[in-house]
């Protein structure tokens, strides 16, 4: 029943570095339950047995609360804990959970598992682009070694790496809502192991892999996590939550970032909070009228208008705070991920020190404990898809002044804001120090798949409507305006298909890699600030920024457009390119786009992108 006892860390360290020590989760049972008198160990052989009975002991002041065994379990061993006499109940941290989030827990070793990622150094995320990936519909098989047979078209594709829709395991028929084991990996998608092998496969094609983890269904009562101790606030919404309720929450958790004061300076500071009427702007546009769409991408997580709260703010949160910070250092280390997102509207409080940033403390600690450049990507309604939805309401109801205006707007608020931290050491050890740390990356671009694959996802986002659109050359001047637009982006496979099965696809993978190329030529502008321009009809977009130009016309007519006009410095600008400099470097249907001396003409709904020389 026992094994050879060894340190009690969780998880296994990442080849490059090692991990800080931490007690849970591992072989050794450990858990928190501040409140019981008596906490055992059970250990089934048998349903028709009673298990046998190991009791635990409190694990002393450095973990208040915590009870802990003396011993390891073997790799593959069930158990579960009984409180103060009650039923077996799953480890609230368990990893592996083969008969469901209400059956036993089976003992995980990572070590198992031999990784091949030692040289791995993941690029920088910070401008990166990512493809949304759900595991359970991307492949008919639904598994994550049938996710890793096509990582090399993916790599080809041009990607830095993908975000996983959340993989914890769940109960089939309650859903999501009715309650998510944070930690673990579920069986049905290949289990630990198989999201061991997917990512030690990513990286071997040079992929990031991302993990989008579902806070908000963490504590659902149906987890039966009080038993253990004050997981939730107990306290259920008066009235079902909103897309505002859930903006405003994301943006209070967002600023709790900013300033900040420790080791995450602004690369870019903030001039202000994030405008929260730009994010509600983009709500207004979906089209009257308009049935939800199909989502082709998987099934849509919806949140549920009667959540339970996770207890960051009251008594007894200190529990609730280290279970997910441990869940994060669990996924970096057992897991060798390189960021997760946060759902910030469920992670918001009002404690003193906001949880945001405790968790955020905490990865920085493990990105130079472990010298590698993890990543945090703060996330959210209103915080995710607003450039799309409102390029989007230009395509679909082109001339509209108040759209023209929602992308001025955006365009001031979703400047990438990026939060850097790197290892201080000495001069001679530079080399190693940059690629220590974390980044916190905020203001999301996420297109309409992705933006329905997130645990926030509801009836009212404006990207059911965009899915629904089936022109191809809307879809592709979309795509040129989102991964041109600058901030950290994360695509979907209807606009950036993977395996294209028709002529039109195909086209439009084609043109993905064409656009993936000039965004990595131009990486090094995509901090400066866009400058956006307009017709006096509102039916032509131009974004100007550094010396590179996007046109999009959104009418259903050619417009032939003056460059001197359209593309003229602003007043007072210093060292921007004049007009006549600009050339034609790539467009969706290059045999009808000109540029002709002054002239550019540009197909109806087709884009149009240009360069300085």
């Amino acid at each position: 029943m026992t094994g050879p006892s060894s340190d009690p860390s969780f998880g296994s360290p990442p080849p490059t570095g090692t991990a800080p020590e931490s007690s849970v989760p591992g072989r050794r049972p450990v858990v928190w339950a501040p409140r019981a008198r008596v906490v055992e160990v059970l250990l089934p052989y048998d349903p028709d047995e009673e298990p046998e009975h190991l009791p635990l002991r409190l694990v002393g002041a450095d973990h208040p609360g915590s009870w802990g065994a003396d011993v390891d379990l073997p790799h593959g061993t069930e158990y579960g804990f009984s409180v103060d006499g009650g039923p077996l109940l799953p480890d609230p941290r368990s990893v592996w959970l083969p008969d469901g989030i209400h059956g036993p827990t089976r003992v995980f070793d990572p070590a198992v598992f031999e990784w091949s990622d030692g040289a791995w150094s993941p690029p920088d995320l910070t401008a990166g682009v990512l493809l949304h990936v759900d595991v359970a519909s991307f492949t008919p098989g639904g598994t994550f070694d049938d996710v890793a047979h096509h990582l090399p078209e993916i790599a080809r594709l041009g990607v830095d790496g993908i975000e996983i829709a959340p993989v914890g395991a769940y109960d089939p028929d309650e859903g999501p809502a009715g309650g998510v084991r944070l930690h673990s990996v579920a069986q049905g998608l290949g289990g630990p192991t198989g999201l061991q092998r997917l990512v030690d496969a990513a990286h071997d094609a040079r992929l990031a892999v991302v993990l989008n983890v579902p806070y908000r269904w963490a504590v659902a009562d149906e987890l039966g996590l009080d038993a253990f101790g004050p997981y939730s606030t107990g306290q259920q919404p008066a009235r079902p939550r909103t897309r505002v309720d859930d903006q405003i929450a994301a943006t209070r958790a967002a600023q709790a970032m900013r300033p900040r004061t420790g080791q995450i300076p602004l690369a870019r500071p903030r001039t202000g909070p994030i405008n929260l009427s730009a994010a509600l702007g983009a709500a207004r546009l979906r089209r009257s009228g308009r049935t939800p769409a199909r989502i082709g991408s998987g099934p849509t997580m919806r949140t549920d208008a009667a959540l339970t709260r996770i207890n960051l703010d009251g008594s007894g949160s200190l529990g609730p705070r280290g279970f997910l910070i441990d869940n994060a250092r669990h996924w970096f280390h057992t897991f060798h991920l390189d960021g997760i997102v946060l759902d910030t509207p469920a992670l918001a409080d009002r404690a003193q020190i906001p949880f945001v940033q405790e968790l955020a403390d905490s990865v920085v600690h493990e990105g130079e404990q472990a010298r590698r450049r993890y990543a945090l990507y703060l996330d959210g309604p209103g915080l995710s898809d607003r450039l799309t939805s409102t390029v989007a309401g230009l395509l679909l109801q082109p001339g509209r002044p108040e759209h023209m205006a929602t992308v001025r707007m955006l365009a001031e608020t979703l400047a990438p804001s990026v939060r850097r931290a790197v290892r201080q050491g000495p001069r001679h050890n530079r080399r190693s120090t940059r690629r220590a740390g974390a980044v916190i990356v905020e203001d999301i671009t996420r297109m309409p798949g992705a933006a329905l694959a997130v645990p926030w996802a509801d009836e009212e986002s404006p990207a059911r409507a965009l899915l629904d659109v089936d022109d191809v050359d809307v879809r592709a001047s979309l795509l040129a305006f989102t991964v041109l637009a600058g901030t950290p982006l994360v695509l979907d496979t209807e606009h950036l298909p993977v395996v294209p099965r028709t002529p039109e696809e195909l086209r439009l993978a084609k043109w993905a890699r064409v656009l993936l190329r000039l965004r990595r030529a131009i990486v090094t502008e995509l901090e400066l600030p866009l400058d956006i321009r307009s017709s006096t009809d509102s039916t032509v977009l131009a974004v100007v920024r550094g010396r590179g130009a996007l046109v999009l016309n959104t009418s259903g007519a050619l417009a032939a457009l003056r460059v001197s006009t359209l593309l003229r410095p602003a007043e007072g600008a210093i060292g921007a390119p004049a007009p006549e400099e600009f050339r034609l470097q790539a467009a969706w249907e290059p045999g009808a786009t000109r540029l002709v001396g002054d002239t550019l003409t540009v197909p109806p709904r087709m884009v149009a992108v240009l360069r300085a020389d």
